[in-house]
Formats: C-alpha cells, structure tokens, sequence
C-alpha cells in the first residue's frame, strides 16, 4: 500500500500528465460549449434577420413564376381541393426556413456529442498511461525505484494500479462534468429529460470510464514492455490504422468482427451494428450485409486484448535487464 502510494502521488506530481488531463477537461468543456451554442434559443434579433432573409427571397422573380404556376392548377402542386390561396401560402419563404437551430436533446447528444467526449477522453488517458511509464525509462530512474523496492511484479503492480485509478478518477470527473453542463442547460430551457434516457446516459459514462481508466492502463502496460513512449503511440497508431487497413484487406468472412473500432463502439454503445462487405449474397439476390457485435462480444475482445499485453508486459519486466 506505502509503494502505491508513492506511485499515485508521482502520478499526480507529474507536469506532463496534469496537462493532458487538462487538455481532456478543456477539449470536452469545447464540446459541451459547442453542443450548447449551436441549439441556442432564437433570439429577437435572429428571428428578425430570417424574416428579412424571407421577405427578400419572395420578391424574387422565381418565386413568383412559381406561384403563378401554381394558381392555374393548384391541385398540380398540392392535391385535390387545394386552392389558388395554398399556393401563396406553401410556396412563399418563411422565416422558420432560415432558421437553421435544432432543440437540445440529451437522447440525440448520447449518439453524437457524448460518444465523441468519451472517444477524446479516452485517447488522452492512453496517453496519460504512456506518458507515466515512458518518463521512467527515458529518466532512468526506473533502476534507482528498483534498489528500494527489488521486487519488480510489485512494483509494476503498483505503478499500474496509481494510472488505473488516476485514470479512473479524471475520467469520471470529466465525462460527468459534461453530462452535467448539458443537463443543467436542457433543464434551464424547460426541456425534460425523460428517466430512461437519464439511465442510458450514467450506463454511457459508466462504460466510458472503465474504457478510459483500461485503456490508460492498456498504455502503461505497452509502455514498460516497449520502454519507450514515442515507441508505444507508434504501435498504437501501427495497430489502430494499420490493423483496420488489414482486417479489411482479408478475404474471409466475418473479418470485420476482430476490428478494434467495431469492438470499441460495441462496448461504448452497448452493442454495435456495423456494415461487413465480406458477408456473400446469392447473385441476384439482395441480403443483409449488417451484422451485430454485441457488448459481451466487445467487452471479451477488449478485456482478452489487454490481459495479453499486460501479461507479457510483467513477465519480460521480470526477465529483462534494467538499463
């Protein structure tokens, strides 16, 4: 416990890993600020420039041929017992039309904005999880913690378990911060948020934190096998792109299954429908070509994945020599 005490108070000591913990909190403090501007209630002064946008659009020549038109036969354009005033009403621009603002809904936000908040989140606390192993190697003082404490699954034990709940801790407080905000903003517009949507999104940001504290232990586990930080994100970028280049290159069915971004959106989403062109239909014939990645089936993935590099990860630690 003394030892993993250390390593959280080196892990929060550490001036690269509290600006990347600051950049995560500004990058979704942008979002929820992006997300919150942009479905704005519409001011006076927005609503005076659609009508004028509007009133300038119907003296146009166009729309008035076109209203023309359509009074000689109005059932042309609108159906039986339409007459010669629905023209003038349906086909003059209002100011509505200008108006482009949607509502703010947390339903819709849980399939945009919040997915985009916990993918940023998490590609940050993957870093923060390198950044904390690599200043060790590249420092060399990896060999100095080791005369104190020679027993080396311990200490990479303890390192490990200071990011994971470093990571754990940061991405809580940021995903919840930003669920937060857009309730809050939603509440102020009289805009109700019902009770299944409320416990979709604390499942959301559930799964999102345990990614983000995983995947920033994922890193660090990549990190003190590679030993070396620049190494590891050219690994990561390898597997991420490259893997994704592969599994769609290969010409068995069902390759689509073992992509990581598949996996990934299964677990965030709690099951992931995605499109798999190695999926054969019967000449002409049209077939589904969608299949389903469930969340267990992503949790196995992901979970199998991190066990093996941390497995290995411990036991050449064990085994190699410490520079």
């Amino acid at each position: 416990m003394r030892l993993f005490r250390v390593e959280l108070t080196r892990f929060r000591s550490r001036r690269a890993i509290v600006l990347l913990l600051v950049a995560a909190a500004l990058l979704t403090g942008l979002l929820a600020a992006s997300t919150v501007w942009e479905t704005r209630p519409v001011s006076a002064a927005d609503q005076a420039r659609a009508q004028a946008q509007a009133d300038a659009e119907a003296q146009q020549p166009y729309i008035q041929r076109e209203i023309a038109r359509c009074e000689k036969n109005p059932a042309r354009y609108f159906g039986v017992g339409s007459g010669a005033p629905d023209c003038a009403e349906n086909i003059t621009p209002k100011a509505e039309w200008y108006l482009y603002r949607s509502v703010v809904s947390l339903a819709q936000e849980r399939n945009d904005s919040g997915i985009a908040a916990l993918l940023i989140v998490s590609a940050l606390m993957i870093i923060v999880g390198t950044t904390f192993a690599g200043a060790d190697w590249s420092s060399g003082s990896m060999s100095n913690q080791l005369l104190f404490e020679p027993r080396r699954p311990k200490v990479w034990l303890a390192k490990g378990a200071a990011v994971l709940v470093g990571t754990l801790v940061a991405s809580a407080v940021i995903l919840t911060a930003f669920w937060l905000t857009l309730y809050l903003v939603a509440e102020s517009r009289g805009i109700q948020t019902g009770a299944q949507v409320q416990e979709q999104i604390r499942w959301l940001v559930g799964r999102g934190v345990v990614l983000a504290g995983l995947g920033g232990l994922g890193g660090y586990a990549l990190t003190m096998l590679v030993r070396h930080t620049v190494g590891t994100l050219a690994a990561l970028f390898a597997y991420v792109v490259g893997g994704e280049a592969l599994i769609a290159a290969l010409p068995m069915e069902g390759a689509a299954r073992w992509s990581l971004s598949n996996n990934v959106f299964a677990w965030v989403r709690d099951g992931h429908r995605y499109f798999d062109e190695s999926i054969r239909c019967l000449p002409g014939r049209q077939c589904n070509q969608e299949a389903l990645l469930t969340l267990g089936g992503g949790a196995t993935y992901l979970g199998v994945l991190l066990a093996v590099v941390a497995l290995v990860s411990v036991l050449l630690f064990r085994r190699r020599d410490i520079p």
